[in-house]
């Protein structure tokens, strides 16, 4: 009987044969025999972006991989990570595009602007923007009106009497502390913490926006409220861009329920600007709601929404106030911004009754456009009521309105910085995308470009 051949199965086909598989050594290259002589197992890579060490690597059919750490390849992967959500990728190109074009436009003119700020545009004259190199163009068109103030706060903190104290502390503290970490360079520190916070701004923007309106309306809102024709403050050394994002923050995570968050935040915007105390009545209407307005179902998150936020103004106050001894806040406002607090209702009529002071017409072309915003932001709030749309959002519109017309002008500007302050009005911003023309987009891009040019010559703004 004659034996079967050991290397074919029962049906003649050949058997496989044995083969030893390389297997990695300790010095970076692989062995194709005696396998059984090593205490490695076999490790798979996957070749991309090669990099072989030896020549026995090659010979074996297996590369060892080289990571790659070069600093492009990890700002690429870096840009996909970002860009991979669609809030990031949208939010970063419109900042993108809108610093890039505040810079060209600031760089433009600075040759032709002075350094040294006009008698009377500035009651600061030890914070001059005197920059050097790409300084003098990137950042000496910016330094500005409040920016000076900010600058000098973060340098000498507050004072009685100067004015300082009408500047809640949030935002000139984080330019001191981020100021000295650059070596004294307060300015470069006030526009990291604004850009920054503009981009955070528009991220949760487009996050909260997407909650109510298609992604088309979501963009077209961005699109409004990044051309809007004051929106380029949102790029200044100015605290609107870090208020906005605060509160955009605080509304979104109170839409996802996390409350803690929420009053944190909350109690940062009120230590931004003195109106984010307004914050507690929307936000606490969200907590109602999802709490099917059951009073029982208070919780600690419930009074600490309804507390800190005043807990925390009213520290920063009882500072300025018992520290400092400062007894004349009302005053300063008076003789350094020429503003005074008022009814909400006497700053709107006797802004109606000034247009026909002859006196006036200086800044008429000022007060007729504050005017036009003041109508169509009041005009669109009353068109969000009456949609029936989210109650919380227009209760914040109506109150951060009503807030902002307590400041009546005394010296011709009857609604001081009110094109500025509208900025944090964001549901309105919301309803002109969904019912605005988009062509308006272009008209408030002309708009703004005139605006901030009148701004970088030292012409009030805003």
């Amino acid at each position: 009987m004659v034996e079967r051949d050991t290397q074919t199965n029962q049906k003649g086909k050949p058997a496989p044969s044995t083969v030893h598989t390389p297997i990695s050594t300790s010095r970076g290259y692989v062995s194709p025999k005696f396998s059984n002589s090593l205490k490695t197992s076999t490790r798979t890579v996957t070749p991309t972006n090669l990099v072989s060490y030896g020549p026995s690597a090659a010979d074996a059919g297996e590369v060892l991989v080289a990571p790659d750490w070069s600093w492009q390849r990890w700002l690429e992967n870096l840009w996909k990570r970002l860009t991979a959500d669609p809030a990031v990728a949208f939010a970063l190109t419109v900042f993108i595009t809108h610093r890039l074009l505040l810079f060209a436009l600031g760089a433009f003119f600075a040759p032709f602007v002075p350094q040294v700020p006009p008698l009377g545009a500035s009651l600061l004259r030890d914070v001059d923007p005197r920059h050097w190199g790409p300084a003098f163009f990137l950042l000496a068109p910016w330094q500005r009106w409040d920016t000076d103030w900010y600058l000098h706060i973060a340098q000498w903190g507050y004072a009685i009497g100067d004015g300082t104290t009408n500047y809640p502390p949030l935002y000139p503290l984080g330019v001191a502390v981020l100021g000295r970490v650059l070596l004294e360079q307060y300015m470069l520190a006030a526009m990291l913490i604004s850009n920054l916070a503009y981009i955070f701004c528009l991220i949760y923007f487009y996050r909260l926006c997407n909650k109510l309106f298609s992604i088309d309306v979501t963009r077209r809102a961005i699109l409004f409220l990044a051309t809007f024709p004051t929106a380029f403050f949102l790029l200044s050394a100015y605290t609107d861009s870090l208020y906005l994002a605060l509160t955009l923050a605080a509304f979104y995570y109170a839409e996802e329920k996390r409350w803690w968050p929420v009053i944190f935040l909350t109690v940062l915007a009120s230590l931004t600007r003195l109106q984010g105390i307004v914050l507690v009545a929307p936000l606490g209407y969200i907590y109602m709601q999802h709490r099917q307005w059951n009073f029982r179902k208070i919780d600690r998150k419930g009074f600490a929404l309804a507390l800190l936020p005043p807990i925390g103004l009213g520290l920063y106050l009882g500072y300025v106030y018992f520290i400092l001894g400062d007894f004349n806040f009302n005053n300063h406002l008076a003789v350094v911004w020429h503003v005074k607090f008022a009814l909400p209702w006497e700053t709107f009529f006797g802004g109606l009754v000034g247009f026909f002071d002859p006196n006036n017409a200086h800044n008429l072309v000022y007060n007729v456009m504050d005017l036009i915003l003041l109508v169509v932001f009041v005009c669109l709030i009353i068109i969000w009521a009456q949609k029936k749309l989210p109650m919380a959002y227009l209760i914040y519109s109506v109150l951060t309105m009503l807030v902002f017309l307590t400041r009546q002008g005394v010296d011709g500007f009857f609604w001081m910085s009110l094109n500025r302050y509208v900025l944090a009005i964001f549901p309105v911003f919301m309803l002109a995308g969904a019912i605005t023309p988009r062509f308006l987009i272009k008209v408030s891009v002309f708009v703004q470009a005139i605006w901030a040019i009148l701004f970088v010559f030292w012409m009030w703004a805003g």
